[in-house]
This record gives structure tokens, C-alpha cells and sequence, in this order.
């Protein structure tokens, strides 16, 4: 009997193909998402390229060792616009370079401030610390980059010392503790400037809230479009087709039920965190509504392209399952985009996560104006339009039949 118990368990499992794709295939293509977003990187200790500006201050023979030593290294890619066609840029003061930062086209910007040299030089002067400007959203890069001022920054003056320790050999240690050379022995002094966490309550969190907010937003639109197929079993799609309602008003109609759920289900989870974390939702309304509505726009055109290709629930369930986790790591709503190599970076953008998360980053950590957001709203509008369209030629099967 125990015998018979298995072989009837087998047996449904052999025929019910939405269980064998449950139980093997969906963890061999999630593990095969993340073994690519992580292959060769933080499991063999290696990182992503860092983009960077240089910003030069000082204008000092080490100053520009010490910024043509970083600017040799394979870990980083300095900012060098299509203009500056004779290698990368090195700007002269600050102002340029913060603006790239606060921008968001790069997470980083390394100073060296004026008199940092001379500060080296002079003993019993207070050292001058190098700067680093972050976008402290990628913490990885500001972890990698300090390494490496610190490592570059002790061979530049490791290089210098040599050059002068001949001349302090006859001195005595006191002597030679009070000397300039002294100071290259010392590890390089470098403040990280965060440019966007200091004035805010709980960054952070805003991101993880928008994350976890567009993947259970695909989750809820897939859910409701299930409804169509449950109207296909018990036979109502048949009568609603009799009567004067049109197939495309009857998509128009759960696209707008499945918008309106999403707007209210993202807005509760935002509101959620402003009161319990202090997520400054009230002070970035504007364009949390613009990203939220156009988010939901296309998560729920989403939803019925996966319901117009399924022939029954069991099916939508299954398909939706690997494809909402597969775009959730993908896109960033499950795993930092920062961790990722660059192909991965430009592949998480086929998925309308990282589009969506992009936006509400621009909103939430940024601080930019609506007109900021218009390549994240028109993706994501076109999104909802283009798929909204292929779900009406799908659904011409419930037409014919």
C-alpha cells in the first residue's frame, strides 16, 4: 500500500507538468540567474568596473602621479566625455564633477584638495585629506575605490620617500618622526562625502520599498488577470462576448482595475514606510505618482499578456512565478544592481524592474525634477502600450472560439 501510495504521487506528478516545472525547472533557472549575475564577481573577489571623476586641486607634481596611477587602474573607468578626445578628463575643481555625481551618471568622484602636497611636505602641518565624493546608493564602489587611493596613494609616496630618505639616513629617530618623509610612512587621510544620505530619513530604506513594492506589484496584476480564465472555465467570457461589451473594452477594463489595485497597493506599502520608518513619501509625492502610475500601467499589460497566453490558471501561475523572479533579480528588486557585472547591468534593463527602480531612485535619493524622470516614463509607457497591444491580438483566440 505504501508502494501504491508513491507510484499514484509519481504518477500525478508525471502528468500535472505544471508540478515537474515547479519542482525542477524553476530552481535550475533561478539558481542560472543568479550564478550569472554573480559569476565573477564577489564570489572570486572581484567587483564590477567603477566609473569615477578626478578633480585635481592641488596641481602638483604628486597630485597627478597620484591621479595617473589611478587612472591606470583596470578596476575603474575615468569619466572622459565624447569631446575630450585625448583620454579621460581630469577636472580642475569640484563644482563639475559633483554635478556628475548628483546626477547620477556616476556614483564617484575622487578630490585631491588644494594644499594636500604641501601638507605633506611641511612638517608639523595637519595633513589634508583626499576626498571622495559618493553616491553612497553603491556602497560597493566606495568601499572598492577607497581600497585603492589607499594602495595607489601608498606606492605614489612610497616612490617619494625613496627619493628623499638618503638625505635623513644621519638622523636620528626623533629627528626623523619630525621630518617630512616621515609623513609618506602614514596612511593617506580620505573623507567620503556622501552627497545624498546625510539630509535624508532612511534612504535606504525608499529603496528597498520600491524593490519589494514592482515585484509584489507583478504578482498582484498576474493574480487579477487570472480572472479572464476563470471567466473562460465557468463560461461568462462566452455571455460577456454575447453581449455589448467588446473584447477590448473587456481588456481596457481589467487594465484599468489592475492599474488602480497596483497605484493603491504601491502607495500603501510607501505610506507604510513613511510611518514606520520615516520615508519621506509626503515630500517626494509629485514624483512617486508620476513612477507609480506608469509602473502599474505596465505591470498590469503585463499581467494580461501572460493571461492571454495561458490556457488555464495552474499555467499562468507557473509561467508567472519564473518570470517575475527572473525579472525581480534581473532588474534589481531582489538583488542590487551595483553587485552586477556590466552585462548584467544592460540585460536587467530588459525588464521594466530596473526602469521602474531607476525612477523611484531619481525620486527618492536624487531629489530630481519631474522632467529627470522622462526616459524611465516613456520606457514604461510605451511598455503598457506595446504590450497591452499584444494582449488584444492574443486574446482574438476567445474571439474565434
Amino acid at each position: 500500500m505504501i508502494w501504491m501510495v508513491v507510484r499514484v504521487g509519481l504518477l500525478r506528478m508525471w502528468h500535472g507538468r505544471t508540478e515537474i516545472l515547479l519542482t525542477f525547472v524553476v530552481p535550475i533557472v533561478f539558481f542560472t540567474v543568479f550564478a550569472f549575475i554573480f559569476d565573477e564577481q564577489i564570489g572570486l573577489g572581484k567587483s564590477p568596473l567603477v566609473n569615477l571623476a578626478l578633480v585635481d586641486e592641488d596641481d602638483t607634481p604628486l597630485s597627478r602621479d597620484l591621479l595617473s596611477s589611478l587612472a591606470e587602474s583596470e578596476t575603474l573607468r575615468i569619466y572622459s566625455p565624447a569631446e575630450h578626445g585625448d583620454g579621460p578628463q581630469i577636472f580642475d575643481s569640484v563644482d563639475p564633477a559633483e554635478d556628475l555625481v548628483l546626477a547620477g551618471a556616476l556614483p564617484l568622484a575622487v578630490v585631491v584638495p588644494d594644499g594636500w602636497t604641501a601638507s605633506l611636505m611641511t612638517p608639523g602641518a595637519e595633513p589634508v585629506s583626499l576626498q571622495l565624493l559618493a553616491d553612497s546608493s553603491d556602497p560597493v564602489a566606495t568601499q572598492v575605490v577607497t581600497a585603492l587611493i589607499r594602495q595607489t596613494s601608498g606606492q605614489v609616496l612610497a616612490g617619494l620617500a625613496r627619493q628623499q630618505i638618503a638625505s635623513v639616513l644621519s638622523l636620528s629617530s626623533d629627528q626623523f618622526s619630525a621630518s617630512a618623509v616621515a609623513r609618506f610612512t602614514q596612511p593617506v587621510g580620505i573623507d567620503v562625502v556622501d552627497l545624498f544620505a546625510a539630509d535624508k530619513a532612511n534612504p535606504v530604506v525608499s529603496m528597498y520599498a520600491a524593490g519589494i513594492a514592482v515585484m509584489f506589484l507583478l504578482f498582484g496584476a498576474v493574480g487579477n488577470s487570472g480572472t479572464l480564465l476563470e471567466e473562460e472555465e465557468n463560461q461568462t467570457l462566452d455571455r460577456l462576448m454575447c453581449s455589448e461589451l467588446s473584447m477590448t473594452g473587456l481588456l481596457a477594463g481589467k487594465w484599468l482595475l489592475m492599474t488602480v489595485v497596483g497605484i493603491v497597493q504601491v502607495t500603501v506599502m510607501f505610506a507604510w514606510a513613511q510611518l514606520a520608518f520615516g520615508v519621506d513619501l509626503l515630500g517626494h509625492l509629485p514624483g512617486f505618482m508620476v513612477m507609480t502610475v506608469v509602473t502599474a500601467a505596465a505591470a498590469a499589460s503585463f499581467a494580461l499578456v501572460l493571461a492571454t497566453l495561458s490556457r488555464n490558471r495552474a499555467q499562468l501561475n507557473a509561467v508567472a512565478i519564473v518570470l517575475i523572479l527572473c525579472m525581480s533579480a534581473l532588474g534589481g528588486s531582489m538583488v542590487p544592481r551595483y553587485v552586477m557585472s556590466e552585462t548584467m547591468r544592460e540585460v536587467g534593463k530588459l525588464t521594466f524592474n530596473a526602469w521602474a527602480l531607476d525612477g523611484y531612485i531619481k525620486v527618492f535619493w536624487r531629489d530630481l525634477p519631474l522632467p529627470d524622470l522622462a526616459p524611465e516614463v516613456m520606457v514604461l509607457t510605451a511598455t503598457a502600450i506595446v504590450l497591452f497591444v499584444v494582449a488584444r491580438l492574443l486574446a482574438r483566440r476567445w474571439e474565434r472560439s
